[in-house]
């Protein structure tokens, strides 16, 4: 009788060695990635504890699964062979699913998420434009009836310099801010000592950014902020000051056209420090070293939604670190304006001579793939970060110190909360409130999946304080399509209509307070001085 050959289910006959071969290591392959699943979670959470986990789900899910799988598939390569090539094509199936909506999602949020930091690379610094870039660019203004300008700002700057007249892009404390070793400094110097100057260039004029199809150009203010001139002379008091990032700061509107600039046409004794870049930390900086000056009835803080991003990298400035720790600490800024000013412009000489302006008008934030954040992404890939992240299974969190309970991203809540606290109780201390203004985003309209979900912590924060509050999100919701409040209907900042909106809703709650009066001529004078300096520049 003739020796039986072994019938596989799937190939209809004895399956070929190397098919064999192929599921076994499928297999051991697997069951080594759930051993170093294991390990990798044992190690850094039971052993070292450099992290910790945030739910009870965790352990079960990311220690006894990878644990019991890797057991598991050891186990099963002792069964037949027909067996072990369904399961190890069933892995292969599972395994390529499951990556390729990794990779879907990971370039989905990508495009999203980072549209942002694209935008200030193309649009808003528009250091690192090319020429295709520029060219959709233009195309796109074009469907909404406007000539945009595709001079990068370098290019705006050289020709103003044809025209005799010296200019700067907008300086920011964050762009003098470099980190080495875990530590910020600032790159500027005055007397050998560490500076870092809150604001630009006095007096200068000033390039700001295009993102509606013109450049803001304006001259700078006594003290390099962006304010009509004489704002800081003491006619009248100050009533009201505004701190912020570069939505405060009035990217990237006419002078007279920002939301600031529309709330002091109704209350004229308005003072902006808003600068772009800013985070809690920096503006609490510029709380302490200017606004006493003034004590003014009302400040305005108006917060962005990166806001947490920046105080992330800011509270690794030591010096920045002071402001909060040391009560009574001020680097003298106020008084220190001309020697401030000769920095700054020799550091935007430095830079623009030695070819170097993207470093001086971009962000840290690239959107070019270096070899650093080549391996970061890969890694996210690897890990299934953005999946995980979509499922909710991101049950871990980074342990700092020997504080493991609380969260990375909590510890800045922790953070901001003693800022907001610091800086209500310094307002107070001459009678003056203060006012959390929540500036909404484009993000928070353009798709349900991409809304803030920190929002309601944040306001929730800012109400235990005591701080009045005013949520934005509200008035722009009560329009017909949020998203036309914006340039071109894409991320960025607010476009003029966006900017009057945020006027009107802020100026609606101030106007409940009777301490403010309105001082409409002043204003109607500032708006004067605003146009006519504006105009010098913006036709070269």
């Amino acid at each position: 009788m003739k020796k039986e050959k072994f019938i596989s289910h799937n190939f209809g006959e004895e399956p070929p060695k190397n098919v064999i071969k192929f599921a076994n290591l499928v297999l051991g392959g697997a069951a080594v990635a759930c051993s170093g699943i294991f390990l990798y979670f044992f190690y850094y959470y039971n052993w070292t504890h450099l992290r910790h986990f945030t739910s009870p789900t965790g352990p079960v899910l990311y220690e006894d699964t990878p644990a019991v799988g890797a057991i598991m598939l050891l186990s099963s390569l002792r069964l037949n062979s027909s067996f072990r090539i369904n399961l190890a094509l069933s892995l292969l199936t599972l395994g390529i699913s499951l990556y390729t909506t990794e990779i879907v999602l990971a370039i989905s949020d990508s495009a999203l998420l980072n549209n942002a930091y694209d935008r200030d690379a193309k649009l808003y610094f528009q250091s690192r434009d090319t020429q295709i870039e520029k060219a959709r660019t233009a195309k796109l203004a074009k469907q909404f009836g406007v000539d945009f300008d595709v001079r990068d700002r370098l290019e705006v700057i050289l020709d103003l310099e044809k025209q005799n007249i010296n200019a700067v892009p907008t300086l920011s404390p964050s762009l003098l801010l470099k980190e080495q070793n875990n530590i910020v400094r600032s790159e500027i110097a005055i007397g050998g000592d560490e500076v870092l100057p809150l604001s630009g260039v006095a007096n200068k004029v000033t390039v700001f950014c295009n993102e509606n199809g013109e450049y803001p150009i304006y001259k700078s203010d006594e003290h390099g902020f962006h304010n009509p001139p004489g704002m800081w002379g003491g006619e009248s008091p100050v009533d009201i000051v505004a701190l912020g990032d570069s939505f405060a700061h009035g990217a990237c509107v006419p002078s007279d056209k920002n939301f600031v600039a529309l709330i002091r046409k109704h209350y004229s004794a308005t003072l902006n420090l808003g600068i772009q870049g800013n985070g809690p930390l920096t503006e609490l900086a510029i709380l302490k070293e200017y606004v006493p000056y003034f004590k003014p009835k009302v400040v305005l803080w108006f917060y962005c939604e990166n806001d947490l991003d920046d105080l992330h990298t800011e509270e690794k400035s030591l010096l920045l670190m002071r402001y909060m720790n040391e009560t009574n600490f001020s680097q003298n800024l106020f008084v220190r304006q001309a020697s401030i000013d000769q920095a700054l412009e020799a550091y935007a000489a430095a830079a623009k001579n030695a070819k170097m302006l993207s470093k001086l008008i971009g962000r840290a934030k690239r959107t070019d793939m270096d070899l650093p954040g080549l391996i970061n992404g890969l890694e996210g890939v690897v890990k299934l970060g953005t999946l995980r992240q979509r499922l909710g299974l991101v049950l871990g969190s980074v342990s700092i110190g020997g504080d493991r309970g609380i969260p990375e991203k909590d510890k800045d809540l922790v953070l901001f909360s003693e800022i907001l606290r610091q800086a209500e109780a310094f307002i107070s201390s001459w009678g003056g409130s203060l006012y959390f203004v929540y500036l909404t985003s484009w993000r928070d309209y353009a798709s349900s999946a991409t809304v803030n979900k920190r929002r309601d912590q944040i306001l929730t924060l800012a109400k235990t304080l005591g701080i009045c509050v005013i949520d934005l999100d509200p008035a722009f919701r009560a329009q017909r399509d949020p998203l036309t409040f914006f340039p071109f209907r894409q991320d960025g900042h607010y476009n003029e209509e966006g900017h009057r909106l945020v006027a009107e809703a802020v100026i609606e709650e101030l106007s409940r307070r009777p301490a403010l009066s309105n001082d409409d001529s002043k204003a109607d004078r500032n708006d004067s001085i605003w146009s006519n300096r504006d105009a010098q520049y913006s036709n070269h």
